[in-house]
């Protein structure tokens, strides 16, 4: 009787259209479409609902959005390709495993591991660490089990899978060994050293590294071919891609084998260049510097972070610095400087921050106020974080409150394009497909857009460069240092403006 009620069909209409529209914002269609028909097919002839289904399916599947997320599900399965040879040979398997260092990390890594089926050995000096790791890998496990999302005998395999040490006993065998110890050239070199004396020789090596070089960190090690990188991103569990990086001496096989247990992992691998911020984190910090500048410029962070969220973004940019933590990101920002030079120039907006011992969630305080921290747990955690009221003394002037929403979006997410084009230019990717997996992937970039790189498409290379000089020449970037060079658009991009052609063609 409902659905020939037509007062009732409209208040569960709407009700159901505020829901998709909360969880979509209006950025996919198909869900509105398919809801419209069902609303109104009680009342129209079957002929009619069908010829109906029939226009909406054409018209969506002809659409931007369905193509760009078809793009990205082939980018996906071409993922889970990485790791069979050329001749579709796979690549052997890893049933045993190591992970150093049982941080929140590296202890994430050990259970997910022992979850898919590998005996792993999680390593850490601190007894307290390893207690915890063990602690949140029978809770993951059991929550799994309670919604039945594990059956039984696989929660007790996972179970059964993960061991601890401390003096690091029983790692001889391991196949690989995952390191995710503290982010010093010289520990990370220690500890590959030693697990060098112990290993066999073809066991495979990987850096957990965000930031040191791989040649680096195998400098001086026997067999430097089967070191390679595995950079997981935080939450690990959450977060679906991890970054491959290929250094200078890594055997393809390697690259191969660990890619495939990415795979395993439920992960969808990239391959990339042993280069400073590796692909990910070298586009994101353009953009999160920006952002930075834009507050310094009296910009306020809950409009910026609104503005990013409606382009497509899971979140804002404030937000995401206070995930991430204040002192990471100057970290981040300061290494990307010392590699690339002068358009990677940090602004020093976090710096009166950070005196505050003021670094974000984790502290219950960044540019949004998150709760108390007590003891180490968060107290009065608010429903939804409320902007901090002191931010306007950390502001130098108050320009950026005249910008328009539109230069705003552009400076941010067009600092990621000009970086990402750089990125196809030097090769630190296959290309503009597994770049705009990644952004997709590890950034979270608008998934209906197809990609960092085909959103370009979307505006074309020469309108983008035309928008990019226009960025470059305003004000408040040509005065600062490196801020022309940040938004001078590439010799790749530029060919492509010239062209006429996209960067997928």
């Amino acid at each position: 009787m409902v659905d020939r009620n037509p007062l009732l069909t409209s208040i569960i209409a709407n009700k159901a259209r505020e829901g998709v529209m909360k969880r979509t914002k209006g950025k996919y269609p198909a869900p509105l479409e398919a809801l419209d028909i069902l609303v109104r097919s009680p009342r129209t002839a079957t002929k009619k609902s069908l010829r109906a289904e029939v226009e909406a399916t054409a018209r969506l599947a002809t659409g931007s959005v369905c193509k760009s997320l078809i793009s990205i599900f082939k980018g996906t399965e071409a993922a889970k390709r990485l790791g069979r040879g050329p001749d579709g040979e796979a690549a052997p398997r890893i049933d045993r495993a190591a992970v150093i260092g049982a941080g929140v990390m590296g202890g994430a890594v050990a259970s997910l591991l022992a979850e898919k089926g590998v005996t792993t050995r999680l390593s850490d000096l601190s007894p307290d660490a390893l207690d915890t790791a063990l602690f949140e890998h029978r809770k993951v496990i059991g929550t799994k089990l309670k919604r039945r999302r594990l059956a039984r005998h696989r929660a007790d395999e996972a179970l059964d899978h993960l061991d601890v040490t401390r003096d690091g006993s029983g790692l001889a065998r391991s196949q690989i060994v995952i390191e995710a110890v503290a982010e010093r050239l010289d520990v990370k070199q220690a500890v590959f050293g030693k697990l060098a004396e112990v290993l066999a020789d073809d066991a495979i090596l990987a850096t957990n590294t965000s930031s040191l070089s791989v040649d680096a960190i195998a400098e001086g090690l026997p067999n430097p071919e089967r070191v390679c990188g595995m950079h997981f991103f935080n939450p690990v569990r959450k977060m679906p891609l991890v970054e491959i990086i290929r250094g200078s001496r890594t055997d393809e096989k390697v690259v191969r084998a660990v890619a495939a247990l990415a795979v395993r992992m439920g992960k969808y691998p990239v391959i990339v260049a042993d280069v400073a911020g590796f692909l990910v984190n070298r586009i994101l910090g353009p953009y999160l510097d920006e952002a930075l500048r834009l507050f310094e410029e009296g910009a306020d962070p809950a409009r910026v972070d609104r503005l990013l969220e409606d382009f497509g973004m899971p979140m804002g940019p404030f937000l995401l610095l206070d995930e991430v933590g204040f002192d990471i990101a100057a970290h981040a920002a300061q290494s990307l400087h010392e590699a690339y030079g002068a358009r990677m120039t940090p602004t020093k907006a976090l710096d009166g921050l950070l005196k505050q011992d003021r670094l974000g969630k984790k502290t219950g305080l960044g540019f949004y106020v998150h709760g108390t921290i007590q003891k180490g747990k968060r107290k009065g955690k608010p429903a939804r974080p409320t902007l901090a009221e002191d931010l306007p003394v950390f502001k130098r002037s108050g320009e950026a409150t005249a910008l328009t929403d539109d230069v705003i979006v552009d400076r941010l997410v067009l600092a990621m394009v000009a970086e990402g084009a750089r990125c196809l230019e030097e090769k630190v990717v296959a290309g503009p497909a597994e770049l705009d997996l990644a952004t997709v992937m590890g950034t979270g970039f608008a998934p209906f857009t197809g990609g960092l790189m085909r959103y370009a498409d979307s505006r074309t290379p020469a309108a983008l460069a035309e928008r990019l000089r226009e960025l470059a020449g305003s004000s408040a970037i040509a005065s600062r240092p490196g801020g022309p060079e940040r938004f001078a658009p590439c010799t790749l991009l530029l060919e492509h403006a010239e062209a006429g052609r996209g960067f997928h063609g």
